[in-house]
């Protein structure tokens, strides 16, 4: 059994996680493109930026299956290229219409395919008692992207126009596919995790369904509803405001995650997943509600909040959900973990569209921390004592 992380083949996934991180972080901006550039309205950006992550949740059984059958760098390689066209084709739309539609339903199930495979293999690259540092460490190169595409992308609109920005977001997706061709993944009998058959395994929805990883779904839902109402709502709120730049907010919010996750990594390991997870949960919620009140020269203040809640909650869910499954099913649970992320945050961004057209922003932040509020009464609690 392998007991060291940093191999070069994590090393090599974590590359393929940080640029196609690079193409998936542009979108973070489309709120701004569409409310400042095609005049959109609230309940049209919600629509919009929810759809590339509900078309993903509905691909959920499909990549799951698919991923604990198939070698996962087929799914790395085919789904980078097809984010990249995907990108591409976008920098050539100029209008709110089926086109668009189209391109974030292509552009939500190709990044779907991506992630889940990546943090697959970062799972089955790491030894059992590592995992939520394995999975940390997956998400601190996507977050490094978080920071870095939407500032390169925010000064690159304002000199040279959004075509060069999409433009550039398809390069990177297609840089991923490159470093993608070059992963080896471990065998399944050869993986950090001692694995079970896949005869002797029940199915990853079976596994899912367990009442000992309620938790994990439950918060995962909640979390993913906060961050989409975060990532999508706080941009034309600030620019409502008087705003005119909003990356200090994605810039504060990776800067305080990545040092969490590089440095504080393995804290969900060591004192409980569980008790890390209701901890973080609880963050997150307050952090929403704070930004009901928004100032805009916050925007960087509230994004490290959010950024140290998620860095802590994100991977501890995720190993809370894995944990002591094995190998040949987790690319399924980890498929299903990320559909009840993406599930809230879809969900919760298109009807909050509607919400904030009709009442305002500030309404919307404080229906999602009430959310919160009820997932936290949901989940189970941390027994002291006890390390889960």
């Amino acid at each position: 059994m392998r007991e060291e992380l940093l191999s070069k083949q994590f090393v090599l996934m974590l590359l393929v996680q940080f640029s196609f991180g690079l193409a998936y972080s542009t979108f973070f901006l489309l709120p701004k493109y569409l409310s400042r550039e095609l005049h959109a309205s609230a309940a049209a950006i919600g629509t919009i930026a929810s759809l590339a992550l509900l078309s993903g949740v509905c691909a959920v059984p499909l990549i799951g299956a698919a991923l604990d059958m198939r070698r996962l760098r087929v799914f790395m390689v085919s789904g980078a290229l097809v984010n990249g066209l995907s990108a591409y084709a976008f920098a050539q739309v100029h209008a709110i219409g089926p086109t668009m539609y189209a391109l974030r339903i292509i552009n939500g199930i190709s990044y779907a395919l991506v992630f889940n495979a990546n943090v697959t293999l970062a799972t089955n690259l790491s030894p059992p008692h590592k995992l939520a540092r394995a999975i940390g460490l997956c998400g601190a190169a996507s977050m490094v992207s978080n920071a870095v595409a939407p500032w390169v992308a925010e000064n690159l609109a304002e000199s040279y126009g959004w075509q060069l920005v999409f433009e550039l977001a398809a390069a990177s997706a297609l840089v991923a596919a490159l470093f993608s061709l070059g992963v080896r993944e471990p065998e399944r009998g050869q993986s950090a995790t001692p694995a079970a058959s896949d005869a002797e395994s029940p199915s990853a929805l079976r596994i899912a369904l367990e009442p000992a990883r309620r938790g994990a779904f439950i918060g995962g839902a909640a979390a993913g509803a906060a961050f989409g109402v975060m990532f999508t709502f706080t941009q034309p709120y600030a620019l409502a405001l008087g705003a005119t730049r909003v990356s200090g907010f994605f810039l504060g919010f990776t800067s305080c995650a990545l040092i969490v996750r590089l440095f504080f990594g393995g804290l969900a390991d060591h004192f409980g997943r569980q008790r890390v997870s209701f901890l973080a949960l609880s963050g997150y919620g307050a952090v929403v509600a704070m930004t009901a009140f928004l100032r805009y020269p916050w925007l960087p203040v509230l994004g490290a909040g959010l950024g140290f809640a998620h860095g802590l909650l994100y991977p501890a869910l995720n190993a809370l959900a894995v944990q002591e499954v094995p190998p040949a099913r987790r690319g399924g649970l980890i498929t299903y973990f990320g559909g009840a992320f993406n599930s809230g945050f879809a969900l919760c961004v298109f009807g909050f569209g509607f919400v904030a057209k009709a009442y305002g922003y500030p309404i919307v932040f404080l229906l999602c921390a009430a959310l919160v509020g009820l997932a936290l009464l949901g989940m189970p609690r941390p027994m002291r004592g006890v390390r889960v």
